[in-house]
């Protein structure tokens, strides 16, 4: 893991700027490339976090031998030595590295090499004889990659941050904002800074230096593998536990301490099974109070996965996390790092476990995406239910369970996990099909939209184009998560670990487990009677407890409606005269918002920590 950046400009910008803004990506060494080519100014600058071959040979940028062309590499190649023995075996190289074999690659193959990759990755090649510069990022998005482009430049950097470095000067994206309260973040390959995009998972960028100009390929699309379509459920198990097998060990590969996040939960308990006789690695867990839990209605995972490490005799850690982290002073850090605005209870545990980890392990493994693959949230229950039963009754029927659904109480009484999921899917049952994004999205789409008068048409024809008639809603399900909820997901889990310069690995988001949950019926993984992820438990039951199998999923984050459950708490943290100096801002609304959630109407806890997470995050870039 490191941290990348360039430019292309008819003057020199601000390269020390940019690295330096780099340098927690890749505190082991700083190092740059510099020409000039057609009268251009050309930077390629590179911050080392050192995992393989940790002597300097292993430095970027990189070159080929005849000092054609250049690299700068982020991220980790799981499959190269293969790719090396396979391709490479007659060549010399210089070091033991991934980024040697990736250039060597490109040599040999050009730029179609990336097709063989298994790995994560934001890579870019100068390739001086073609006039060309490339930009790659990997098919899930576990690694950023950004890029800006006026008349006299192109830049790319790892961080938005860095590319502001170079003298972009920071503008709000307005047409963003109401998506950012939707959603709690920016969907999709926009950002809130105006003319600053990511380039989309699975595709590289082709850049023109002679002509500035640039045009995106995707190069990987999730699809049916005929292999997987017709397995019967035992055989599904057994190709599973391989695949998990398999991609769990390719990400040991190190030359520095690896840990592991353990939540208790099925996820992270999977992965910590295959590595469980390595005394050597330490796992990670945060604890909540009991007064948190309370308030938030859900179980801890602490209890779990302390009971686990006894089991297993694990090498484990605890990192505790409650209502006084959530300080202005730790949101305005955690936002600092992400940049992208993230409104997510999960920064800031994610962290402090990583800042924790950061004193013994280099690198973490973490069981992000397993819920997104297999069908493990509430909101897909719900989808479940409104797809195959809600929707096939008359609309008399339907819009009275519907009814009598939405008028569930969400903030306060038993079962309040439940009781918030009832009211979501009654209030929502009439809408069109994009109401099946809504039950999937954090938090209630009408409140969220009337804080902010943006255009809602837009967000509503975003989620439309994912769940079109005639498509199979979980099909149209696994795209929609795939190319939002998940790259928020990784997008903060890669910031708040690399923050503390730490590398996170995603065994599940192995391109083979993809394809292959992709390809499974949905019954595999989501059973009529509401089993979440079925395969997943029956595959690892006589491999894991039953009180991990079969316990009640609990989700990793800040206690956040613990945090806003008084007035007062909310009163220190959000200011009202902020949001009042903006037009589209309804304080008004905002404090309907606050009011109905304090009262116990509502759960709005997540629309209030994007309203403080805005604020902070405002002022952070632009006052």
């Amino acid at each position: 893991m490191c941290g990348i950046a360039g430019y292309i400009s008819i003057k020199k910008l601000q390269d020390a700027a940019m690295l330096s803004c780099l340098h927690h990506r890749g505190p082991d060494h700083e190092g740059s490339y510099t020409d000039t080519i057609q009268n251009k100014q050309v930077f390629f600058g590179h911050t080392r976090l050192s995992i393989l071959d940790l002597s300097a040979d292993g430095n970027q940028p990189m070159f080929s031998d005849n000092k054609q062309i250049v690299i700068v590499f982020n991220g980790e190649i799981y499959n190269f030595q293969e790719l090396k023995k396979k391709h490479l075996a007659q060549q010399n190289f210089h070091s033991k590295t991934d980024t040697e074999v990736v250039l060597k690659l490109y040599e040999k193959l050009g730029i179609d090499f990336i097709k063989e990759l298994n790995g994560d990755f934001a890579i870019s090649i100068f390739d001086k004889q073609k006039d060309k510069i490339y930009l790659i990022r990997d098919r899930v998005g576990v690694k950023p990659l950004y890029y800006y482009q006026n008349k006299e430049q192109f830049i790319f950097a790892s961080e938005i941050k860095s590319i502001m470095a170079a003298g972009v000067e920071a503008e709000l994206n307005e047409d963003e904002v109401l998506k950012y309260f939707v959603f709690k973040y920016s969907p999709q390959q926009k950002t809130l800074y105006k003319d600053i995009f990511r380039l989309p998972p699975a595709s590289y960028l082709e850049y023109s230096i002679s002509k500035n100009t640039f045009s995106i390929h995707n190069y990987w699309q999730v699809q049916k593998n005929s292999g997987y379509i017709n397995l019967s459920y035992g055989d599904a198990q057994d190709c599973l536990f391989d695949l998990i097998k398999d991609s769990s060990q390719m990400r040991l590969i190190a030359d520095v301490p690896v840990g592991n996040f353990l939540s208790g939960g099925l996820d992270s308990s999977i992965i910590a099974y295959f590595i469980k006789d390595r005394k050597d690695i330490l796992h990670y867990c945060a604890r909540k109070s009991e007064s948190d839990l309370k308030k938030e209605g859900t179980t801890s995972d602490y209890y779990y996965a302390e009971k686990l490490a006894k089991s297993w005799n694990l090498n484990f850690r605890h990192i505790d996390i409650g209502s006084e982290e959530a300080s202005i002073e730790m949101i305005r850090k955690t936002l600092f790092y992400s940049e992208e605005l993230i409104a997510d209870g999960s920064q800031i545990p994610s962290y402090l476990i990583t800042k924790d980890a950061a004193k013994t392990s280099k690198v973490i493994l973490s069981g992000m995406g397993a819920d997104e693959l297999f069908l493990g949230y509430a909101g897909h229950m719900l989808t479940l239910i409104s797809s195959q039963y809600l929707d096939k009754l008359s609309n008399m029927l339907s819009n009275g369970i519907g009814s009598l659904a939405a008028k569930v109480n969400q903030g306060k009484g038993k079962f309040l996990a439940y009781r918030r999921y009832i009211h979501k899917m009654g209030k929502y049952s009439s809408y069109p099909n994009y109401k099946y994004a809504l039950f999937n999205i954090v938090g209630d789409f009408d409140n969220s939209c009337s804080v902010y008068n943006g255009n809602r048409e837009s967000v509503e024809e975003m989620m439309t184009g994912y769940f079109l008639k005639g498509n199979d809603v979980f099909d149209s399900l696994f795209h929609f998560e795939m190319e939002n909820f998940l790259v928020k997901n990784l997008h903060y889990t890669d910031r708040m670990a690399m923050a503390n310069s730490v590398e996170c690995r995603v065994p599940f988001l192995d391109h083979r487990i993809i394809e292959f949950a992709y390809s499974i019926p949905r019954n595999y993984k989501l059973t009529a009677n509401g089993k979440f992820k079925h395969i997943l438990k029956d595959t690892f039951k006589t491999q894991l407890p039953d009180y991990v199998v079969n316990r009640r999923k609990a989700g990793f984050g800040m206690p956040l409606r613990s945090i806003f459950s008084n007035r007062k708490t909310i009163d220190a943290l959000l200011d009202r005269n902020f949001f009042a100096g903006f037009a589209k801002f309804s304080v008004v609304n905002i404090d309907k918002v606050i009011e109905n959630h304090v009262e116990g109407k509502e759960d709005n806890s997540s629309i209030i920590y994007a309203l403080i997470s805005f604020q902070e995050w405002y002022k952070i870039n632009f006052k």
